[in-house]
C-alpha cells in the first residue's frame, strides 16, 4: 500500500503555496548529472563537511580544508588547500559553519577555527579555541547559540527512558568563539515520552529534536532555560532536514515526512515521501534514505540520497542514487513512475556525504573520490557513456553521451583538460531510456587520443543552448597509461 495515496488535494494546494506551480509542469525536473570531480587524499573515515560562504565553497576531509571557486561553466577551481595541523578530530565528529567560523566536535572536544580570511591570497585556518569533553556527532547553530547532540543510535547502550541509558542536548554560547561555554541541557529523561534523541535542527528560530517516539520543539528565547512548546508524536524519525524558515523534514530509513512550521512553532504535515517501489530489487542489502539531505528553496525541491546499508555495521555501504522530489509538480500518487520524483543513479561505488546546493549545482563528498559536483537540468544536463581509456579504440574512437536542457541544445564542445577536441554531432533516435521532462539527445565526436601523455586527465563537455547560455554539463576523470597504452584493438567475435 502506498502511503501517499492518502495525501489529499489540500496537501497539494498547501505545497503549491510554498513553491508556486509552473504552467503545464506535471513531470519532475531533469536528472542530476556529474559535472566535475576533485579527488582528495583523505581517509574514508575522516572528518568531513561541505560549507558555503558567499562565492566560496569549503570542503573539509580529515585535516585538509580545500577552498573552491566555481567557474561560469560549472567547473571547479581550487583557490587554496590548507593542512590544518592543529585539528585534533579524527572521526565520529560533528561539523558546522557559522559567520566565518568552523566548529568541529569529536573525541578531542569542541574545536573552533577562524576561516574569515581563508581565500585566494588569504591566510590558513587559525585555531581559536578547544574545549575538552564536548563530543557531539550532530551540531546545529542559530545566531550565538551552538547546539550539540550525541545521538541515541551511537550510545553503547539502548536508551530505555531510564537513568540507565539516556542522552542530552547541550546548548553552548558562542558569542565569543574563543570562549564557548555550555549554558544549559535538555535531557531525554525530562519527560516520560522521550526515549532517546537522534537529531536536531533549527526552524523558525525554534529548536526541533527527533526522538525515537516523535519530534519535539523548544523555544530558546532564553537559551539558559529552553521551554518545551509542542510535539508531533505520530512522526518518528532518526534525522531532520530544515530550510531554516518554514519547512522541516523528518526522516527514517524508508520515509520522509514534510512539515510546514508556523511562526509559533506548530507542526502541519503536508506530504510523505517514500523510497520508490522496487528500488534496490537487484541489491542484496536494504535500501535506505541517507540521513543527510537538502531542502533547495531556490529550485523548489528536496534532494535526498539512497544508500545500500551494510548489514554487519548498520552503516551505509554505498550511495546508489539521488532521489529528488520536485515541489513545483502536483503530488499526484497512484502511478509509477511518480511524476514529482526523479531518481538519478550515481557512480562510482562509494558512500557520499554532505549534499550542499550552490545555485544549480549539488556538491557531495565521496569517501574515495573527494568533492563531486552534480548539475541539475536548466541550462544543460547529461553525461558521458564510455568505459575509460580501455574503452577507446586505437587509431580513432568515438566519445559519446547524452544531453538535455530546458532550451534546445544547439552545440556541444568536448575538451581534454582545457584543450578543445572539437564540436560534437547531436542527433539520433530520442533517448527514451533517460528520465527527463525535456527531450534527450545523443552527442558523439570522433577523436584520436592514442598519444595522450601518461597521467590523470579530465574530459569535459560544454553545451550551448538556443538562447546562447553556455555551461559545462559533464566531466569524467580518466587515467591514461601513455602513448601506445591508451586504447585497445578489439577482436572480432568468431562464429
Amino acid at each position: 500500500m502506498r502511503v501517499l495515496s492518502r495525501v489529499t488535494l489540500g496537501v497539494i494546494v498547501l505545497l503549491t503555496s510554498v513553491f508556486p506551480l509552473a504552467a503545464n509542469h506535471t513531470v519532475a525536473d531533469c536528472p542530476l548529472s556529474l559535472v566535475g570531480s576533485n579527488p582528495s587524499s583523505a581517509t574514508t573515515t575522516s572528518v568531513h563537511g561541505v560549507f558555503r560562504s558567499g562565492n566560496l565553497v569549503y570542503v573539509l576531509r580529515g585535516q585538509t580544508l580545500t577552498t573552491y571557486t566555481v567557474t561560469e561553466l560549472g567547473d571547479l577551481t581550487i583557490a587554496r588547500e590548507d593542512f590544518i595541523g592543529a585539528l585534533a578530530a579524527r572521526s565520529d565528529a560533528g561539523t558546522v559553519f557559522n559567520n566565518g567560523y568552523l566548529y568541529v566536535s569529536s573525541e578531542a572536544g569542541l574545536e573552533v577555527f577562524d576561516l574569515r580570511n581563508v581565500r585566494a591570497g588569504g591566510s590558513a585556518p587559525a585555531l581559536v579555541s578547544r574545549v575538552p569533553n564536548l563530543h557531539y556527532e550532530r551540531l546545529v547553530v542559530n545566531g550565538s547559540v551552538l547546539v550539540g547532540l550525541f545521538p541515541a543510535s551511537s550510545l553503547p547502550c539502548f536508551p530505555s527512558g531510564s537513568t540507565a541509558c539516556f542522552n542530552t542536548i547541550d546548548l553552548i554560547t558562542i558569542s565569543d568563539p574563543a570562549n564557548p561555554s555550555r549554558i544549559s541541557q535538555i535531557s531525554s529523561l525530562s519527560t516520560s515520552q522521550f526515549i532517546g534523541f537522534e537529531d536536531i535542527a533549527f526552524n523558525q528560530g525554534f529548536l526541533f529534536a527527533a526522538a525515537r517516539n516523535g519530534v519535539f520543539a523548544y523555544s530558546l528565547m532564553n537559551p539558559s532555560n529552553p521551554v518545551f512548546i509542542g510535539s508531533s508524536t505520530n512522526s518518528r524519525g532518526t534525522f531532520l532536514i530544515s530550510n531554516g524558515t518554514n519547512l522541516l523534514g523528518v526522516g527514517s530509513d524508508n520515509q520522509i515526512d514534510l512539515f510546514t512550521i508556523a511562526s509559533n512553532g506548530q507542526f502541519n504535515r503536508v506530504a510523505i515521501f517514500v523510497i520508490p517501489f522496487g528500488e534496490g530489487i537487484d541489491r542484496a542489502n536494504q535500501i535506505v534514505f541517507n540521513r543527510q539531505a537538502w531542502l533547495d528553496e531556490q529550485n523548489g525541491r528536496l534532494i535526498t540520497m539512497l544508500d545500500e546499508r551494510n548489514p554487519l555495521t548498520n552503516e551505509p555501504a554505498r550511495t546508489i542514487a539521488f532521489d529528488v522530489f520536485d515541489f513545483s509538480v502536483p503530488l499526484y500518487e497512484g502511478a509509477f513512475n511518480r511524476g514529482y520524483e526523479n531518481v538519478s543513479y550515481v557512480t562510482p561505488d562509494e558512500v557520499k556525504h554532505n549534499p550542499t546546493v550552490v545555485g544549480s549545482n549539488v556538491f557531495v563528498v565521496g569517501e574515495l573520490n573527494g568533492l563531486q559536483t552534480f548539475g541539475a537540468c536548466g541550462v544543460a544536463a547529461g553525461r558521458f557513456e564510455y568505459d575509460g581509456s580501455q574503452g577507446l579504440n586505437c587509431g580513432g574512437t568515438e566519445l559519446r553521451g547524452w544531453v538535455t536542457g530546458a532550451q534546445r541544445i544547439a552545440n556541444v564542445e568536448i575538451f581534454l583538460d582545457n584543450t578543445s577536441l572539437g564540436t560534437a554531432t547531436i542527433g539520433g533516435p530520442p533517448r527514451t531510456d533517460v528520465s527527463s521532462k525535456t527531450p534527450v539527445s545523443t552527442f558523439r565526436l570522433s577523436v584520436n587520443l592514442d598519444n595522450t601523455a601518461r597521467g590523470d586527465h579530465t574530459i569535459r563537455a560544454v553545451a550551448t543552448d538556443a538562447l546562447g547560455n553556455r555551461r559545462q554539463f559533464a566531466s569524467s576523470r580518466v587515467f591514461f597509461d601513455g602513448p601506445g597504452q591508451n586504447c585497445s584493438n578489439r577482436r572480432r567475435a568468431t562464429r
